[in-house]
């Protein structure tokens, strides 16, 4: 099927035909009908006759009354397959056309949208999982968060037609979420300011993608909490009024900080603030900041076995945050009701997604881990490994996902296996499925691109291979070689054995790569994969590198 005419979609305003893709099925839809239906959350799979829905949550907080309702529909409707993406949202998959009005009826009796969950919109909001219990975060910005993500959707209709391309936005102030920040068209990093002021430190114009990788710069050093809201709608006015809207693939937030260039961005953006300010939103909601008590009474308490990965203290003494590792974000119905109940008998009654595609149990009582965990290890879950190298990340993938060109969770679920990321806890690696970056594959340790690769002269199913990304630096990786799918497994032991034997004690895989450079690690695998594998990147494909990352975002 052709791509659709996206800005002859939009021109025409998004009509969409429910009650005809319920009585005839899918059939008649045109291209421009099919992305009209992302902007209600609904995207066609690689097979015919069925549907990738995807729900939004509250900055990835799910109540567990919500999340048993969600187990029930996807057993009804998709298979009792429940996804959790890397932006906090949840997916069902193969939804049958006739039965995706049943769907979004069904989510919106439990109080969840689909809006503006896919296509060139506004998406769904993320929020770091233990904003305001945690030791690291300064304050709840779980409010600010979801008064965001609400004011978007209150102009979703408008917002839908009027968008040049989506946009990305994100709230945190732990280490993970200030690198995660820069990933995002608008990253919201919690800070105190003066006087211990809860506010923000406010990053924009971050990408990943399959061109022209950018990491967000900041444009408002502290931005004050009443300043939230005014910040989004000013981004949006001026995203709106200067955009490409003819060219849907040059329209990302990026591509008009490289046009205007940093300084005149930046100016645009504080004038449109100051416009902003003066129209009317409403007023944050009253957060404290302070430890309800001391790190060393918090730390004094501890559960059975000790902290760990998987088991975090909270401010609280005798209240702990449990990361449930869900290999590959996959889940069926009856595990996500076993989680629901967990959250009610121990946590506080929702699950608290990640974007490593796990879900967080918040104020469990410490004498209650060594029970949680037992109950996980019979559902073939639990808190090892949970946010580490064995907690591979991984895009859905072929063949369900129309884009997707390889099946990553397979690639993925084959690296689970591994016993040199068995010994690395904590190397990132992320699958993904195509070049476009849904497993932001550019930023981890070691990265994956599938498509379709030369090897030796023979065009294979494979993967490109990216070393170097370290967000904390600044980093965009860059492209080692490429290798046929099958060869997954090896290239990534023989990269981990060669950084094992060169890295510098501490030394992350990023600065080994950095300091003895990518042709010594092409060297190496040269060696060890000779006929198997062939450097640099795909000559059509070309996916730009750090360094030339690097010199796009200072333009």
């Amino acid at each position: 099927m052709a791509p659709p005419n996206i800005p002859a979609a939009k021109r025409a305003g998004l009509p969409v035909d429910l009650d005809r893709l319920t009585a005839e099925g899918d059939d008649w839809l045109s291209p421009e009908d099919r992305y009209a239906l992302k902007t209600h959350g609904v995207c066609t799979q690689a097979q015919p006759g069925v549907f990738m829905i995807r729900v939004r949550t509250d900055g990835g907080r799910l109540g567990s009354d919500r999340a048993r309702g969600l187990a029930d529909l996807a057993e009804r409707h998709g298979r009792g397959w429940v996804h959790l993406t890397t932006r906090q949202q949840v997916e069902l998959h193969h939804v049958r056309a006739e039965e995706v009005t049943a769907v979004l009826d069904g989510l919106a009796g439990l109080g969840l949208s689909t809006r503006s969950a896919c296509g060139h919109t506004v998406r769904g909001v993320m929020s770091c999982p233990d904003a305001g219990v945690s030791l690291d975060e300064p304050f709840d910005c779980g409010p600010d968060a979801a008064a965001v993500s609400a004011w978007l959707l209150s102009r979703a209709a408008e917002l839908n037609v009027a968008l040049p391309s989506r946009l990305n936005i994100s709230f945190g102030g732990c280490p993970a979420c200030r690198d995660h920040a820069k990933l995002n068209d608008a990253g919201f990093v919690s800070v105190l300011g003066p006087g211990g002021e809860p506010g923000y430190e406010l990053l924009l114009g971050g990408s990943l993608g399959k061109s022209v990788p950018a990491l967000a710069r900041t444009a408002v050093a502290f931005l004050p909490r009443a300043d939230v809201l005014p910040a989004v709608d000013a981004l949006v006015s001026l995203f709106v009024a200067e955009g490409d809207h003819d060219r849907p693939g040059k329209a990302r937030l990026k591509f008009l900080v490289a046009r205007m260039g940093w300084e005149r961005f930046a100016a645009a953006f504080s004038a449109e603030l100051a416009a902003a300010r003066r129209r009317p939103h409403s007023q944050p909601a009253p957060v404290t900041t302070p430890l309800s008590a001391s790190l060393i009474e918090v730390l004094g308490r501890s559960p059975a076995g000790g902290w760990g990965i998987g088991v975090r203290p909270q401010r609280l003494a005798g209240r702990a945050l449990v990361t449930v590792n869900v290999p590959l974000g996959d889940l069926d119905g009856e595990d996500l009701r076993a989680l629901a109940d967990l959250a009610d008998a121990a946590g506080d009654e929702h699950l608290h997604l990640t974007r490593n595609q796990n879900v967080v149990l918040r104020h469990v009582a410490v004498e209650a881990v060594a029970g949680v965990s037992e109950h996980l290890a019979a559902l073939g879950l639990g808190l090892e490994g949970a946010d580490s190298a064995m907690d591979v990340r991984a895009c859905t993938g072929g063949p369900v996902c129309a884009l997707a060109i390889t099946p990553a969770p397979a690639a993925g679920a084959a690296l689970l296996r591994s016993k040199a990321l068995a010994r690395n806890a904590g190397l990132r690696v992320h699958v993904s499925g195509c070049p476009n970056a849904c497993a932001q594959h550019q930023v981890a340790d070691i990265g994956f691109s599938g498509g379709k690769v030369t090897v030796r002269g023979e065009s294979v199913l494979g993967y490109q291979v990216w070393l170097g990304g370290d967000l904390g630096a600044d980093a965009i990786g860059s492209v080692a070689g490429r290798i046929a799918a099958p060869d997954l497994p090896a290239i990534t032991a023989a990269v981990i054995g060669v950084w094992e034997a060169l890295r510098e004690r501490g030394e992350t895989l990023a600065a080994t790569v950095a300091r003895l450079g990518l042709d010594a690690f092409r060297a190496h695998i040269d060696a060890v994969f000779a006929g198997r594998w062939e450097q640099g990147p795909e000559p059509e494909d070309d996916p730009l590198p750090g360094p030339a990352a690097a010199l796009a975002r200072a333009s």
